[in-house]
């Protein structure tokens, strides 16, 4: 449980709404960016005129993404502004990637895309996250957190640990015991500070494991029986 000793007199904590899309459409890209500047949604959009923070906040719009929804986020603000994000939600049993597939036509209809526009979006999808069940994608345990991010000038200061600590929890007074989280391998930020508030490394997968294409992700696991 969070001490209110623990949070910084100019943080508070709250709950995300849909009026902080913008926000949690940057959350979501920024911890989905092996690189500066790029994400993995980036190479699905192209050709079609779209750019990825409309797209993202479309996803949010339409309640898209598998990953959180906009109330299963919450944010982290200080002097009334958002500086940091994350979701904690459960995984879907049958379907571990990111977007609910079933809603991408309301995406499309928000984003003004054609159904030649949509099924190639579908298509660059599914080349990428073709297994369901894929088991890199598969949650570490029943309470699941993601989508972390802070912005720039907050970093360094302790933040994220107050983020994570309202999500775990939060995951705790939704009776669940343990909670997972995973970051791409060579992002050390995120590695020190879930292992700050005690994760520890659940399994890994390299890069070989993706053929290649990206650097690989390390899955974390934490009680939170043990974590009170």
């Amino acid at each position: 449980m969070i001490a209110q000793h623990d949070i910084q007199p100019t943080l508070s904590v709250r709950q995300a709404t849909h009026a902080d899309i913008a926000f949690l459409a940057w959350c979501n890209y920024t911890a989905a960016a092996p690189a500066p500047d790029y994400c993995y949604w980036d190479s699905l959009l192209d050709g079609l005129n779209t750019t990825t923070s409309a797209f993202l906040q479309a996803i949010f719009q339409a309640d898209a993404l598998a990953w959180g929804r906009c109330e299963d986020f919450m944010i982290i603000e200080e002097h009334g502004q958002p500086i940091a994000g994350a979701s904690g939600f459960v995984m879907d049993a049958d379907d571990f990637r990111p977007l609910r597939l079933a809603q991408l036509p309301t995406v499309a209809g928000l984003l003004g895309w054609s159904n030649a526009a949509l099924a190639q979006f579908q298509q660059s999808y599914l080349a990428v996250w073709s297994d369901p069940q894929d088991v890199a994608l598969a949650a570490s345990a029943p309470w699941t957190i993601e989508c972390v991010a802070v912005i720039p000038e907050a970093r360094g200061r302790g933040v994220a640990k107050v983020l994570l600590e309202a999500l775990l929890e939060r995951g705790r007074a939704l009776g669940h015991t343990s909670a997972g989280i995973a970051v791409t391998i060579g992002n050390e930020p995120a590695r020190r500070a879930y292992e700050a508030v005690g994760f520890q490394m659940y399994v890994t997968y390299g890069a070989a494991y993706f053929g290649g294409a990206f650097p690989g992700t390390i899955k974390y696991q934490l009680s939170l029986i043990e974590h009170m």
